[in-house]
């Protein structure tokens, strides 16, 4: 009696956040299960168990075990690495002791790392329990058929968790592949005038099968390739703005300077006004030589630094990326030499199951990948524009500085002997009235406000 048989399960619920996970967070539903079951009308007699039917009641979530035990699964060696670099830290160490110590009775599974391989081993338990009652149950009995649905849901549970973890081992392969001694030459080149032939075979029409078209990865990759191009334009953006600020700093300063000579080649300059101009002068000395420095310094310390950062965790995905590109020449001849009636090498053939699990697995990390660093993306145009806004309310308060000193601005001349702040307050509102409309204009020419709606359309449209 087969068990190996695929089931349909419903679409999953939700994601379900993983980084708290003990080894009984994935079975709620089982213990209300079993709870239930002592008093539910279902119930068999003690001649005439049915925990087949029980479990499989169980196992119609089966989706939600399936999700969130490889989710654990994939990142479990990742914490056990991360819990070993944590323990060599003193109070990281203080605080497992005090917890051992409160849990002296109570388990027999601490220290951490055990209570951590708990789940691991527990879910990959359960096909074996479930089949030893499965062969230990007559076909006749009631329950044989429920737990052969019970016993095939969790052996495909147990074998996605097992290709996930191959998947995982496959991507770090790539990333962590270290240079080859001179042994792997000769194959490396051969792999490497196959895969040149091949793409010579694909142009001139020769295969036997169409090249693979993968449109959902197309559509991720292109998201991929627009989030970096977004940040290297928007470090192009920043160089360029502060550059046009030093700049303005800079042909403020000979503004200034030139005023200086002008109104001190000539006599009979009132020394308030002389002394207006100097005061001029030395706030665009401190614009010129410290704002313009510090905003600079500011920049690269804190801008360029986070940029480089972000642009870094895209090279472990290229290389998966690349190689998958390269993977996907093999998997095609392989598909040829398949189509001919022909039987390809055993090493053809690990390259093209390769290409599935690595485009598998792009499939589906890729996504949470992009949209992870869209945030990140957004954090950065966050501090961004908190350097900015701490820059230009410096600037106003220097203004602010200079403007206190001229108690007697130059007025026009008017009939009405109107007020300084009469005369300048329609000016100044005529002024802010052209720029608003100038800034809005601009402003929704930035589309980096609006990356998630532009990316997420692209999406969809490909998609459909």
């Amino acid at each position: 009696m087969s068990t190996t048989r695929r089931l349909s399960y419903p679409a999953p619920f939700s994601r379900l956040p993983i980084h708290g996970v003990s080894s009984r967070i994935c079975w709620p539903s089982w213990i209300l299960k079993q709870r239930s079951c002592r008093s539910s009308p279902m119930r068999s007699s003690k001649n005439h168990p049915r925990l087949g039917l029980y479990f499989w009641k169980t196992a119609t979530q089966m989706h939600t075990i399936d999700l969130v035990y490889c989710e654990y699964c994939k990142r479990h060696q990742d914490a056990v690495t991360r819990l070993q670099e944590l323990a060599t830290r003193q109070e990281v160490q203080h605080f497992l002791q005090e917890c051992a110590g409160q849990l002296q009775g109570k388990t027999q599974s601490w220290d951490l790392g055990s209570l951590l391989i708990k789940p691991v081993q527990r879910v990959l338990k359960y096909p074996l329990l479930l089949k030893e009652l499965m062969m230990t149950t007559s076909m006749d009995h009631g329950d044989d058929e429920d737990l052969v649905q019970a016993t095939s849901a969790i052996e495909n549970v147990a074998d996605h968790i097992n290709e996930i973890k191959r998947r995982k081992d496959i991507v770090e392969r790539i990333v962590n592949d270290k240079k080859k001694g001179d042994i792997n030459v000769v194959h490396g080149l051969n792999k490497k005038i196959s895969r040149k032939a091949q793409q010579i075979r694909q142009v001139a029409g020769l295969m036997a099968t169409e090249t693979t078209q993968d449109s959902t990865f197309d559509a991720l990759y292109q998201r991929f390739e627009a989030q970096q191009q977004v940040v290297q334009q928007l470090i192009r953006d920043i160089q360029a703005w502060v550059r046009q600020i030093k700049d303005h700093f800079d042909t403020l300063l000979v503004l200034a300077t030139t005023l200086d000579d002008v109104y001190g080649a000539f006599g009979g300059v009132r020394v308030r006004s002389m002394n207006q101009i100097k005061d001029f002068t030395s706030l665009a000395s401190t614009f010129s030589m410290l704002m313009s420095r510090e905003l600079d310094a500011s920049v690269r310390g804190y801008i360029y630094g986070r940029i480089d950062d972000f642009l870094a965790v895209y090279d472990n995905p290229t290389q998966v990326i690349n190689k998958r590109a390269q993977k996907l020449l093999d998997y095609d001849r392989w598909r040829d030499i398949k189509a001919r009636g022909d039987v390809p090498d055993k090493v053809l053939q690990e390259s093209a199951d390769m290409y599935l699990s690595i485009n598998a697995q792009l499939a589906e990390e890729l996504p949470l990948f992009l949209d992870m660093t869209g945030q990140y993306l957004h954090l950065i145009i966050g501090d961004l524009a908190r350097v900015q806004s701490k820059f230009y309310q410096q600037l106003i308060r220097e203004w602010s500085k200079l403007t206190q000193l001229f108690k007697h601005p130059f007025v026009p001349h008017t009939s009405n002997n109107s007020s300084p702040q009469a005369v300048f307050d329609p000016i100044v509102m005529e002024y802010h009235r052209h720029f608003d409309r100038y800034v809005d204009l601009l402003v929704s020419d930035i589309t980096i406000l609006q990356p998630v709606h532009s990316e997420s359309a692209s999406l969809d449209d490909t998609s459909s």
